[in-house]
């Protein structure tokens, strides 16, 4: 019995020791290969940005441009389009929350104990509230935030407006009222607009007359050229040609919003709305079509939505909106980092535990799920309200991504430390390209159904764009072939409706 006991042991040591050893293998091998991959990686990006660049072979070359097509028969399902135009009207019903985050207002409930029950409105002061009364900050804190948060804790509203500053990269003035309300308090919180856009410029913020911002990643310097600069900005300040004012009479114009995945290319005339205004004309054999670029680089929903207003007054028929990773990579992902996880520490410590369970670093798909109902589409709400208050419709894009297939192992090690690189840069955790890919899809999803629930029209782009390395410069920006491909889904969506509200004759 003895010996059988001994002999027991012995294997289940000599388990534990080749586990240990494979274990270290693994995790030596892992770091290896992820050293190769980071060794790759300037060359692979070098080589990405010739065929932005056009320094691809002839053969690329010549099957770039492409009409629009009418849209297959098995696709048709994809988009619902609507089938009548939006009558410009002052009396439009729009969800509260909507009409708030319009407004740049929030409102919080409290119960008479001074317990925060419910709040609709502006998410971006609606989660730093939240957080303050949690005890945790987000951002450039300021002290004066201090005793207001202590005295709402304390069930001591302001009698009298008081005004604070939130600062998060721009700076933001809130004027905040309460009033009693069913035995408790209703707290609100204005955005003070008084000197937009300058005054949302921190004080680091340094523009000279190098640069073309006038505030960085929110607005550039209208009627800005130099010499050397592939950009130059027209007289309202976006990257394209002269806007005439007002709009010509029986001109159908598109304004397409979005960040730098709207804004890219190696001139004016070769970025995605300049080429579906080409295709456009074309297909409808007329040149009173006109798509303006509004995309501006970095600029995220928040953003967007209160530049709303200048994207409106160019008196547009149609909105088209693409953008996502702004929000999910430079705002969202490093969030989601901060909360409490109980992964967090042993994966920081095994590169190969890491990528084998990286999408355990962030919540689950239904707080992901909900913190886009309750952030970016309450945003893109609160601008179909704007539109449908002018008349004016809007098309939402879901966002691409390259797809690889399962042995392109090189392509995808360059999208993991671009990840890195460039968008989610922090030094204990790396975010791989399959937990982005899987938030993509989340924001895809949700996004989808909120199309379908506003009646908004929906352009499924990443669902239609399937290719890889030769479309995609980096995880979202794409080489020309790639723009090309995402101007004929779009273009093709857009002609249809187009067509079906009969708007081109």
């Amino acid at each position: 019995m003895k010996k059988k006991i001994g002999y027991l042991v012995y294997v289940l040591f000599l388990c534990l020791i080749w586990g240990i050893v494979i274990a270290l293998s693994v995790e030596f091998s892992t770091r290896i290969l992820l050293r190769i991959g980071n060794f790759l990686y300037k060359p692979y990006f070098e080589a990405q940005n010739r065929k932005v660049y056009g320094m691809v072979p002839a053969s690329e070359q010549a099957r770039r441009y492409r009409p629009i097509q009418e849209i297959p028969q098995n696709m048709e399902n994809t988009a619902k389009p609507n089938p009548t135009i939006i009558p410009q009207r002052s009396d439009v019903f729009c969800d509260k929350n909507y009409e708030l985050t319009l407004e740049g207002i929030a409102e919080f409930y409290f119960d008479r104990n001074g317990k925060l029950t419910k709040w609709y409105g502006d998410p971006l002061i609606g989660n730093y509230i939240q957080l303050l009364l949690q005890g945790k900050r987000y951002g450039y804190y300021a002290p004066d935030w201090d005793n207001f948060i202590e005295d709402i804790k304390n069930n001591r509203f302001p009698d009298k407006p008081i005004r604070l500053k939130y600062e998060y990269y721009y700076v933001y003035q809130y004027e905040f009222q309460s009033n009693p309300s069913n035995g408790g308090y209703v707290l609100r919180a204005k955005e003070i607009r008084d000197g937009y856009p300058i005054s949302l410029k921190p004080q680091y913020s340094v523009t000279n007359e190098d640069s073309p911002w006038l505030v960085p990643f929110y607005s550039y310097k209208p009627n800005w050229e130099k010499m050397g600069n592939i950009a130059t900005y027209n007289n309202f300040g976006f990257r394209d040609d002269d806007i005439v004012m007002p709009k010509p009479e029986g001109y159908f114009r598109i304004v397409c919003v979005g960040g730098s995945t709207t804004e890219e290319g190696n001139s004016n005339e070769l970025t995605y709305p300049n080429i579906m205004e080409k295709k456009l004309r074309e297909h409808f054999q007329t040149d009173k079509v006109e798509v303006i670029n509004g995309g501006i680089c970095g600029i995220r929903s928040f953003g967007e939505l209160r530049r709303i207003n200048d994207y409106l007054q160019l008196d547009p028929n149609l909105l088209v909106y693409y953008n996502a990773v702004n929000d999910i990579c430079y705002h969202y992902i490093p969030y989601w980092l901060t909360l409490p996880n109980p992964y967090k520490k042993i994966l920081k410590h095994s590169v190969f535990l890491n990528r084998l369970f990286n999408r355990k670093l962030l919540p689950s798909d239904d707080y992901i799920a909900e913190y886009f109902q309750n952030n970016i589409l309450r945003h893109l709400g609160a601008m179909n309200c704007a539109c449908k208050n002018k008349g004016v419709q809007i098309a939402i894009c879901s966002f691409a991504y390259p797809k690889l297939k399962w042995y392109e192992f090189i392509a995808k090690l360059y999208y993991d430390f671009n990840i890195r690189n460039v968008w989610v840069s922090l030094e204990d955790v790396m975010i791989t390209f399959d937990t982005y890919l899987k938030i993509i899809h989340i924001y895809n999803q949700e996004l989808k159904k909120f199309c379908e629930r506003e009646n908004i029209l929906y352009i499924p782009v990443a669902e239609e764009f399937n290719a890889g390395t030769d479309h995609f410069f980096d995880i979202c920006h794409m080489t020309p072939l790639g723009m090309e491909t995402k101007t004929e889904i779009i273009g093709s969506y857009v002609a249809q409706w187009i067509k079906e509200n009969g708007l081109l004759k």
